[in-house]
């Protein structure tokens, strides 16, 4: 019977498995279905209310379902239900003054716009955006048919409240209902997979028997350069959309600092290895041992990890204990003394890098189990930097350009008349708004903008055309809603992975919320139809202009103002600033920022070799920020006897330093890198005679080992900063960004 049963068991598969199992697991299919479900949800919910424009209910369904990831339900509703309400408000009270006073009202009207649009991207940290969104989003609706029938404003300005409401409830119900997602789970998630290709680049670094060809580097390099990317933006989103992603952003910040100074660690180990194999030799074991150690912790660190599950502990502080006793006893033996002042630097390079690894582990770990997760308890704070608000001028532009573009679409209106005009001031305002700091996230920007336009308006005539076509076979309801699921479905399933909103995906926003208010359940006349989309093709010329024409957002803009920045920061670290972390965290953000702004450099003149030049230089950058942050934190630790000797070498490389970083500043400001940049090669020099000075005098010989090696490891770390920086100078001779540097591809 055994036998019997263990036959009839192997017939059939250990778990049965669906066949659509992995269409349904598939992320671009499960967004598309939501999009689809409240956009379905929407629709239907305005026809029981009898609510006259449906289009503005499926519009919110599309720009609130863009915010993919769970976060305070009760937040949120709020936070969109005053921002309709002072919408609906501000919008009533500027068509009451706008037949009387129409200068002011289009004054007025700029401000609230300009400033709705500012606050929208001012505060990445909270949902305090979604407020000041729907407040512009309201006040456009309520204008733009109020000004057309200024005694029926009140009913417009409650009926656009009421569909503003009902596109929010329904987005916010399907998101939360529907295989919700939490950008807490998948920040550690894709944390993980970083902290994996930080483990092979170890296991690369630490193998003596292979040689690491640059090609093998470059691949891990550039996986881990996009998976800082997915970092970054989960951090931007999950900052807006949830409030416990935001009230925790701290520890997410620490991470990412800790995880890019863990990886340029581990590139650099091989490098601290060369020349010192004599002195090795004699801490084979306890070398050994550490190595393994650490390969040990980071598999931990990489290891699923349920919510509320501890680290595993590993041996990690004892083995580094462990290497640290061993190196004391051959100091005793005179293993150290012998070796050359070369070697002797190299070793406490190397013996500096190993701890700086094993703290950089030791944050990983004590940030990991300070990560909020789903379903536990919140940990505790960790306070923000941020206490002072400050002026974003780059929201201030983007303010300026969506009011501008409201107050002209709004003029329009009533001056010449244009087709569609419901169409007109939204598509002007959102195409003017939300294209814009989609760059820093991996967009195009205002970049061909005018061709862009151009290849639009021909898709939408096309998409016109086929309306026109098709709105008989949509007067069906059942129709209606299964045309309506299927678009929204192929909507999300493409753009589900894209982090943030292009240009693109706004005409195609626009485009179907049209669809919609055109009712097509009904006859449509071909003229409505042609208006409709001669009013979107208005309103994105008019974006297009002021967006183009008004400081454009360019990638090479974004570059240069992304490493300007860059610059002064780590001047401002090497100078002591106090804002320390703040600093730390910036300059881990502005690297990614700026090779996601190389990759969509596109002019003629720009190479393909080009970028890859860019791509290392912003590289070399991020392996210099690394060794300065090693070496503000270690600065403190030169001992007190060779202070006379080593501090005024140490004083001129710093101000050498800051002297190379205005000279890089200077040419993104310019854009010329050819030109003489200064050296920091004399003072090296100078430092390495300091410190044979001292090795000669043997003044440090009844010291305790930990002195020689803190001042050793000390000038090493001046050493490779001098060395990160002769490389950026090196690299940055080699670019032409003369070439591309302007404003160019209208």
């Amino acid at each position: 019977m055994n036998m019997g049963a263990q036959t009839e068991a192997a017939s059939f598969p250990a778990k049965w498995h669906w066949p659509l199992q992995d269409f349904f697991d598939d992320l671009r299919a499960r967004y598309g279905i939501k999009l689809g479900l409240a956009a379905v949800l929407a629709l239907f919910s305005t026809q029981i209310l009898r609510l006259e424009h449906s289009s503005w209910a499926i519009l919110t369904v599309l720009v609130m379902m863009s915010s993919q990831y769970v976060g305070s339900i009760a937040v949120k509703a709020i936070m969109r239900v005053l921002g309709t309400i002072g919408g609906a408000i501000v919008g009533v009270w500027l068509v009451g003054n706008y037949a009387s006073t129409p200068a002011i009202f289009l004054t007025v009207l700029f401000f609230v716009v300009a400033f709705a649009t500012y606050k929208f991207g001012q505060f990445p940290a909270s949902q305090v955006p979604y407020a000041y969104f729907l407040v512009g989003l309201t006040t456009i609706a309520v204008v733009t048919y109020g000004v057309a029938d200024p005694a029926q404003v009140w009913q417009i300005g409650l009926n656009r409240t009421l569909e503003i409401l009902v596109g929010a409830g329904s987005s916010l119900l399907v998101t939360t209902m529907v295989w919700p997602r939490y950008a807490r789970e998948e920040f550690v998630a894709a944390g993980r997979d970083a902290l994996k290709t930080v483990s092979e680049l170890f296991a690369m670094q630490t193998d003596i028997r292979r040689t690491n060809s640059r090609a093998e580097v470059e691949q891990i390099h550039q996986a881990f350069g996009k998976q800082l990317s997915v970092l970054r933006n989960l951090l931007q989103a999950g900052s807006r959309e949830s409030t416990v992603f935001s009230a925790r952003l701290s520890h997410y910040n620490s991470f990412l600092v800790s995880l890019i100074n863990l990886f340029h660690a581990a590139l650099h180990l091989d490098q601290w290895r060369q020349g010192e194999t004599s002195v090795l030799e004699h801490l084979r074991r306890e070398h050994e041992l550490l190595e393994a150690t650490i390969s040990e912790e980071l598999g931990i660190l990489t290891a699923p990890q349920f919510p509320g599950e501890k680290l595993r502990s590993s041996n990690l502080n004892e083995a580094l204990a462990a290497f640290e006793k061993r190196v004391n006893e051959i100091r005793d033996q005179g293993v150290l003394v012998a070796a050359s002042t070369e070697i002797a630097m190299k070793f406490a390079g190397h013996f500096g890098a190993l701890r700086s690894f094993v703290d950089n582990l030791n944050n990983i770990r004590s940030t990991t189990e300070a990560l909020p997760r789903f379903g536990q308890p919140p940990p505790e704070a960790k306070p923000h930097w941020d206490f002072l608000p400050t002026i974003d001028w780059f929201w201030v532009k983007v303010g300026l350009k969506g009011g501008l573009a409201a107050v002209v679409s709004v003029l329009l209106l009533n001056w010449i008349n244009p087709p569609g005009p419901a169409s007109i001031p939204l598509m002007a305002w959102t195409l003017s708004i939300l294209g814009r700091p989609f760059l820093r996230a991996g967009g195009s920007g205002d970049l061909r903008a005018f061709q862009n336009a151009f290849l639009a308006a021909i898709g939408l005539a096309i998409c016109a055309a086929l309306l026109l076509l098709t709105t008989p076979f949509l007067a069906n309801y059942a129709v209606m809603n299964l045309a309506l699921f299927f678009i929204f479905f192929g909507f999300g399933f493409l753009t589900a992975p894209v982090p943030g909103v292009n240009f693109w995906m706004q005409v195609a926003l626009i485009t179907m919320s049209a669809f919609v208010g055109l009712n097509p359940q009904q006859p449509v006349p071909s003229q409505t139809i042609i208006d409709t989309f001669l009013g979107i093709i208005i309103g994105m010329g008019i974006a297009t202009v002021v967006g183009r024409l008004i400081w454009p957002v360019l990638p090479q803009r974004v570059l240069r103002d992304n490493l300007l920045a860059l610059f002064s920061q780590t001047k401002a670290l090497l100078s002591g600033d106090p804002h320390r972390e703040k600093i730390q965290t910036q300059l881990a953000i502005l690297p990614v920022e700026a090779l996601q702004a190389t990759q969509q450099i596109g002019i003629p003149g720009c190479s393909e070799q080009e970028k890859a030049k860019i791509t290392t230089f912003v590289r070399a950058l991020q392996a210099l920020v690394t060794r300065i942050t090693e070496l503000v934190s270690h600065r403190n630790i030169l001992p007190e006897i060779t202070g006379p000797i080593l501090q005024p070498q140490f004083e001129r490389l710093e101000i050498e330093f800051k002297q190379m970083l205005d000279a890089f500043a200077e040419c993104f400001r310019q854009g010329d890198c050819q030109r003489q940049l200064p050296s920091v090669q004399g003072a090296l020099a100078e430092m390495d005679q300091a410190i044979k000075q001292i090795r000669d005098s043997r003044i440090l010989s009844d010291q305790k080992l930990e002195i020689p090696l803190q001042m050793l490891d000390l000038a090493n770390r001046y050493q490779g900063t001098g060395e990160a920086l002769e490389e950026c100078g090196r690299v940055l001779r080699t670019l032409e960004i003369q070439r591309y540097w302007g404003d160019y591809a209208l």
